[in-house]
């Protein structure tokens, strides 16, 4: 049994006994990295929430889920499960997850984390994210959103006239392996120069590892556990005067600013959101390049589309994963 780490329970207007009163569902964000869980009410409230790094096999996921279950103090209507690659909403199957969760591909989240004969809904989690923002977030009223998940990959979402955007195979919307660089490196796609290779928390740490490996003269170091600085502590390094962060920083938002400039071009959406982890860098990730994003498409949008960061920030996946049961069960509607 894997030893769960409490993220945190809320209390005042978030407390288990306001969301007791309206339904619950369970929501399971599984990420590359990290996986999360949390009892979710109907308002949009996290009643709790837990938190451990990615499951390695199917036990270790099943585990973690009859965990969270264990924790509902009254009956959910549903477990739902954000997950990284492509998923087949209709049937909960894994189509493709290359990586390290590549154990789930092929296989039915509904067969893999049922229990009890609780309904399972799945979706990618990129989707879900954008789900939970729409239902209780920054796209709350909108139907024409675009939305980037910034962490150790980069996901995406779209919405287009209230409808999200799927495509023949599950595929539409992968934002992140959109190329951006023709030259640019292999990508876990099979793709090349992708935008996650360029700009994503892998990406950012490994050009600033490249400095630090060349002698270069950076402000801050590798660990002794050999940790490499992460993206936030690269970014506040930039602003403090670190050179090789400014470089890494600026070259990463290069490549972001054309992705969004295109992004905006392609979709033409009322608001573009930025969620992950990358966005714990708070203004400095965008303030940079806003203007410049504006510039370039003021003449053909004839507007300047608002780039917001994501309102749901720590749990927006777990929320959204919840979100899929409220709107299966029609407790809730986009």
């Amino acid at each position: 049994m894997h030893k769960l780490g409490i993220i945190h329970k809320l209390v005042g207007q978030h407390s288990s006994s306001a969301g007791a009163a309206q339904p619950l569902a369970i929501g399971v964000d599984i990420g590359g990295t990290g996986i999360k869980a949390g009892i979710v009410s109907q308002g949009g409230e996290l009643i709790e929430s837990l938190h451990e790094p990615s499951p390695r096999s199917i036990p270790a996921l099943q585990d973690f889920v009859a965990s969270v279950m264990r924790r509902a103090q009254a009956p959910v209507h549903g477990i739902g499960v954000g997950c990284k690659g492509i998923i087949d909403a209709v049937s909960t199957e894994v189509k493709s997850c290359p990586g390290d969760l590549c154990f789930l591909e092929g296989r039915l989240l509904s067969d893999v984390i049922g229990a009890n004969g609780v309904p399972v809904c799945a979706e990618n989690d990129a989707r879900v994210a954008l789900i939970g923002e729409v239902l209780w977030g920054a796209a709350r009223g909108r139907r024409n959103v675009v939305m980037l998940t910034l962490g150790t990959g980069v996901g995406g979402a779209v919405m287009v006239n209230g409808q999200m955007l799927v495509g023949s195979s599950g595929a539409a919307g992968h934002l992140g392996h959109t190329t951006i660089d023709p030259q640019g490196g292999l990508c876990i796609c099979g793709n090349y120069g992708c935008l996650e290779t360029r700009f994503s928390s892998r990406a950012i740490e490994a050009e600033y590892w490249a400095h630090i490996h060349r002698a270069a003269p950076a402000k801050l170091s590798i660990s002794s556990a050999g940790e490499v600085p992460n993206p936030a502590a690269i970014f506040r390094a930039a602003a403090e005067g670190d050179e090789c962060a400014r470089y890494v920083v600026d070259r990463a938002l290069d490549y972001l600013g054309a992705a969004l400039v295109s992004f905006l071009h392609t979709f033409d959406p009322e608001v573009f959101i930025l969620g992950g982890n990358i966005v714990a860098a708070g203004p400095q990730l965008i303030a940079p390049i806003q203007e410049q994003i504006a510039r370039r498409t003021r003449t053909l949008l004839g507007r300047e589309v608002p780039i917001v960061f994501q309102k749901i920030v720590g749990y927006g996946g777990v929320a959204g994963a919840a979100g899929l049961v409220f709107l299966k069960e029609k407790l809730l509607k986009i």
